[in-house]
């Protein structure tokens, strides 16, 4: 038997055992011990296991990436229209300590907030 074989042979089979694993509800370390199998071996097999269907879904006949760039048959498109942007708001709410609270809605010029500020600390 050529080594390449054996070491596909053996792929396959620790790939049937990962797939065993996978069926099962057990946690790793229980199908390890249920299978006489170290963890460390069955770790690097799992990792082999999940590279190759990555590997797989990677390398897809042409064919079947052409079919995966349209989309599905029963796919509704979306167009959203454009809207108006949104009008800036900026609000401001001053609350002095004696109580009195001034709400502005719209931008304010810093030279009335400072003289309501100076008008209000001025107050006995």
């Amino acid at each position: 038997m050529e080594p390449r074989y054996r070491e596909e042979a053996h792929a396959q089979e620790m790939f049937a055992l990962i797939e065993r694993y996978l069926m099962s509800s057990l946690s790793q370390i229980a199908f390890c011990k249920h299978e006489g199998l170290p963890y460390s071996r069955f770790h690097y097999w799992l990792k082999q296991y999940r590279l190759r269907q990555a590997l797989a879904a990677q390398t897809a006949t042409p064919a079947s990436r052409a079919v995966a760039d349209e989309p599905p048959a029963d796919f509704i498109p979306l167009r959203i229209a454009p809207t108006q942007p949104a009008a800036p708001s900026s609000k401001c709410e001053i609350e002095f300590p004696s109580g009195i609270v001034i709400r502005f809605q719209d931008t304010v010029d810093p030279s009335v907030l400072a003289a309501l500020i100076r008008a209000e600390q001025a107050k006995p």
